[in-house]
């Protein structure tokens, strides 16, 4: 379990109930930015924009205690916009903080929210794009492309957290006492293979949580052997158990 730590006790408790045996390796962790002024930028000029795309709940977890913290009124202007969320998680975390969100793509990934858009005249529509350090920007093009004006703003980033256990997981690896990694995102592939090497899943099976994640494994050299339908921790877990044959 590659997922940082608060982000995988859900997932580990839904495995092991299936009978696994699982081991963490958090390879990301949630910083603030280098620097809030474009983030604030943003935020004060929140009313100019007509929908706010939110593809990680990080996204939208940071950019509202930014509000909170620098201009709480722009909470009520943000609950006018069109929100869209990616992920059942992006979307629990919007509800939970009080908005209202725009139905999402049933297969939940930023391409099926850009296609979406096909037939709808967004032209000179004005769309947020809060996002990660290392967010993919298929979904601004694809915006951009349909004549939308897409401003994206760092509001969080990823690092590689302080190692733990890392020798005893790479044992584990090397001695084939792992059968499946998975990740959750295309920087957690970056920064596992920085920490272990990427000689480490040679013999082990990948499982990724969605298309964008698995590009990014492919990319990295990787084959991929399990793809979530959906990007939910339990779309990936019925994903390994079917893979394994018990549902």
């Amino acid at each position: 379990m590659t997922r940082s730590k608060n982000s995988s006790a859900e997932i580990q408790s839904m495995l092991e109930s299936r009978g696994a045996a699982v081991v963490c390796l958090p390879t990301i962790e949630v910083a603030d930015p280098d620097s809030w002024t474009e983030c604030d930028a943003t935020i004060w000029k929140l009313a100019e924009y007509d929908s706010v795309c939110f593809t990680s709940k990080n996204a939208v977890e940071k950019l509202i205690q930014r509000i909170r913290l620098i201009r709480p009124q722009a909470l009520n202007t943000l609950a006018t916009r069109n929100l869209f969320a990616i992920g059942e998680k992006t979307r629990s975390v919007l509800e939970a903080s009080g908005f209202s969100v725009q139905p999402i793509p049933p297969k939940h990934s930023a391409e099926d929210l850009a296609h979406s858009f096909y037939g709808q005249n967004i032209s000179g529509k004005h769309f947020l794009f809060p996002k990660s350090n290392i967010a993919h920007d298929s979904l601004p093009k694809e915006l951009r492309s349909l004549g939308a004006v897409v401003d994206e703003t760092v509001t969080y980033k990823t690092v590689i957290p302080e190692p733990e256990n890392l020798e005893h997981t790479r044992a584990l690896l090397t001695n084939g006492k792992i059968d499946v990694v998975t990740f959750f995102s295309p920087s957690s592939i970056r920064n596992f293979v920085e920490m272990m090497g990427i000689e480490t899943l040679q013999h082990v099976l990948i499982a990724v949580i969605g298309q964008t994640t698995g590009e990014a494994a492919k990319d990295a050299g990787l084959d991929v052997n399990i793809i979530a339908k959906q990007q939910t921790t339990e779309s990936m877990v019925q994903g390994i158990a079917e893979h394994f044959g018990n549902l």
